[in-house]
């Protein structure tokens, strides 16, 4: 089964740590992409208060929902991220 990403934003390069955390233009929906080993991706509020995190491995995509006041930022490095729709 093909996956179906609906794009509302530029893909763009996310530098590794919590001072690079973004909102990714308010997005709800983020795609996150690992091209160079195991990253942790993070969510936080508006008050950069951790809400929760989880690994992803090298050479894997994940689809994020958050508050459009949510932040993300990663640990490791070629991480891209993308403001996309929800599909289903």
């Amino acid at each position: 089964m093909a996956t179906r990403i609906l794009p509302v934003g530029a893909e763009a390069p996310l530098a590794a740590g919590s001072s690079n955390a973004t909102t990714v233009g308010g997005a709800t929906v983020v795609r996150v992409l690992a091209t160079a080993g195991s990253v942790v991706v993070f969510r936080t509020d508006e008050d950069d208060v951790a809400i929760g995190s989880f690994t992803m491995m090298n050479n894997t995509a994940e689809m994020v929902e958050k508050y459009h006041s949510d932040k993300i930022y990663v640990t490791g490095a070629a991480v891209k991220i993308a403001s996309v729709g929800n599909t289903q």
